[in-house]
């Protein structure tokens, strides 16, 4: 294995955490607290931290033999998918046709129709909590873990120590650590995969009895690095074409209706295709921080329907590769394209960014705000679409928190350009398509006639004795949202980590080192990466994902939405990544340090050796 030999550079900022435990037996009642503030992980650099370790009662504090600092990458995938040969039964209309009333008086689907047809949902939903159908797997993958002892010879915590510490990485690109939210269901689960990760730091506290507990001291990151040859700047050009949008449980007999309808009044082959050619200056590999400029044109045959307007946003999208090779293995082949769920991140990689109000001074602005809204972290454009001008040119600022595209051993991340357009169809196919549902009068809405015979110029004329019209612009009908079709379309794009001129590995590449916690800088001999998988019980699985005190009956869905001391109130199902990414982030407890030193708050007291300092190491033979 290859050695490094430490010299001094500065890096950004990165993370610390913290952790309690109270500890009870017949001959001690200790509390113990840990927190670990640090900078963030990346390829080919050591970043600088500290433990700090606090017993809250004076009879405990020479109690402790020693304390060790761990750092690990914890991995979490889950899958929830049918057996091969398994058939989930077809749902059938109800014996019972009467639709409760306080349902009619809350316009329950369709507006309140009394001419809707009420399904018998018992067999299907029992179906989806019937082991006879369904497998359940997760498990937890330690991808690498490291550990060195900061405190021993039982030292005395009269007073909370602090132990500074360095984490040297190799050239391995490592995932990037994200928030990211659990899609939490009140209802049944149908196919299903989740996964998530996070770099923990957790400090073993070994007291003099002999007993040992870990605490968790807090989370931190990792920034991979791209290569050079990456960071283009060719234009890029994208052709794809537009797709209605579904939602989730589309094989639903009620959101089945409106559908059928609308292909009777509306056929698909007589509406218009819409394609999209979409032009990026720079081409569509973006560096965080930088714009994203381009122009996204819009091309329509002829048709029933016309385009209205056209929004282009960045996103990420996660996959889920493991949970769809063990379904597609394990004969569910349909289970990717019937996976319906909320898979999107609510926001980008792990960083100080979103806490700027933290290092706000008193006298600075009081509009100073938190800076991470959704806007910053998914830029979009929106502009209508005419025969005179059917494109849309755009400019996104692409978020420093942009998380970088990458393939982890779960799940993989990517960016893309997503592009919404909305169409309009005519008043007749509308009018039908509301009879075909089912609705009466009072479903519909009107519209003043001469919305539907005026002309572009009349329409435009009355822009200008609008107020909130722009010049030029032609006033719309207030019912025109009820006569739009609403189409996606994306355009790949690739999130550039740091620019390297030394590519990195990949972590999953067999072979790689795995980064080493160490007391003071020292030559290294990374230790190769040993992964260790633990499968979650089987019990525990089920009981998140095998719920049966759900349905998918809209009717009582609809009662349970309005029962919120039901929802709230539920207990919860076990989850091993519930503390995935909780507590203190290390980087920020760090960048306070250095601020408050910056600003005379705090002089540096450097504690054992070494001294606060970020390090580069340089291969040797």
């Amino acid at each position: 294995m290859p050695k490094i030999i430490l010299a001094t550079i500065f890096l950004a900022a990165a993370v610390a955490a913290s952790g309690s435990l109270s500890h009870h037996d017949n001959s001690s009642n200790c509390t113990v607290q840990a927190w670990v503030r640090a900078e963030d992980l990346a390829p080919e650099r050591v970043s600088h931290g500290e433990l700090r370790i606090k017993v809250l009662q004076a009879h405990c504090a020479n109690s402790i033999a020693s304390v060790a600092l761990r750092l690990q990458l914890n991995e979490f995938g889950e899958v929830k998918h049918l057996r091969e040969g398994a058939v989930i039964p077809e749902i059938q209309k109800s014996d019972n046709q009467t639709l409760p009333d306080d349902l009619i008086s809350m316009g329950f689907w369709g507006g309140g129709s009394t001419n809707e047809v009420v399904y018998d949902y018992g067999p299907y939903d029992r179906a989806m909590s019937d082991p006879a159908l369904w497998v359940v797997k997760a498990e937890e993958r330690t991808a690498w873990s490291t550990e060195t002892t900061l405190f021993e010879n039982n030292p005395s915590f009269f007073r909370p120590l602090v132990k500074p510490f360095i984490v040297a990485s190799p050239a391995v690109n490592y995932p990037p650590s994200f928030t990211n939210y659990r899609h939490n269901s009140f209802d049944l689960i149908q196919r299903h995969a989740y996964s998530d990760l996070g770099y923990h730091y957790i400090a073993v506290v070994n007291f003099t009895d002999g007993r040992t507990v870990d605490l968790r001291a807090g989370y931190t990151t990792f920034l991979p690095t791209s290569p050079k040859a990456l960071a283009t700047t060719t234009p890029f050009t994208w052709n794809t074409t537009f797709s209605e949008t579904e939602g989730c449980h589309k094989d639903l007999p009620q959101t089945q209706k409106m559908p059928s309808g609308r292909e009777r009044c509306l056929p698909a082959d007589l509406r218009s295709v819409f394609i999209a050619e979409v032009t990026l200056e720079d081409g569509n590999a973006i560096q965080r921080g930088k714009p994203l400029k381009g122009r996204v044109a819009i091309h329509a045959t002829n048709g029933s329907t016309k385009m209205s307007d056209v929004s282009v946003s960045f996103t990420n999208t996660k996959h889920q590769p493991w949970a769809v090779d063990r379904a597609t293995t394990s004969g569910d082949p349909d289970f990717d394209g019937l996976l319906c769920q909320w898979s999107g991140m609510s926001s980008g990689i792990i960083s100080v960014d979103p806490f700027s109000i933290v290092f706000k001074k008193k006298d600075d602005d009081d509009s100073s705000v938190w800076s991470y809204d959704y806007d910053s972290r998914y830029p979009s454009r929106r502009g209508p679409l005419t025969a005179a001008k059917p494109y849309l040119d755009f400019e996104l600022p692409i978020p420093t928190t942009a998380v970088p595209n990458f393939s982890s051993y779960y799940s993989s991340i990517e960016a893309v350009l997503e592009l919404s357009l909305s169409v309009i169809y005519s008043r007749d196919a509308a009018d039908c398509i509301s009879g075909a549902n089912g609705l009466n009068k009072y479903d519909t809405f009107e519209e003043p006639e001469d919305e539907r015979t005026a002309d572009d110029v009349s329409k435009t004329e009355d822009g200008l004795w609008e107020s909130y019209i722009a010049v030029g612009e032609p006033i719309q009908s207030q019912m025109l949202w009820r006569r739009m079709l609403h189409f996606k379309a994306t355009v790949p794009l690739v999130v550039l980590g740091d620019i390297s001129e030394r590519p990195a590995q990949h972590y999953l590449t067999p072979g790689q080192p795995s980064p080493i916690i160490l007391v003071s800088p020292a030559d290294v001999v990374f230790p190769p990466v040993r992964p260790v998988i633990t499968e979650e019980p089987l019990v525990n699985t089920s009981e998140r994902l095998m719920r049966t005190d759900g349905t998918f009956d809209p009717i009582q869905s609809h009662r349970n939405f309005w029962n919120h001391t039901r929802l709230f109130t539920q207990d919860k199902a076990p989850d091993p990544a519930a503390h995935y990414n909780r507590g203190n982030y290390a980087g920020l407890l760090w960048k306070k340090k250095v601020v408050s030193e910056e600003r005379g708050i705090l002089s540096t007291i450097v504690q054992g050796e070494g001294k606060d300092s970020q390090h580069r190491f340089v291969v040797t033979p």
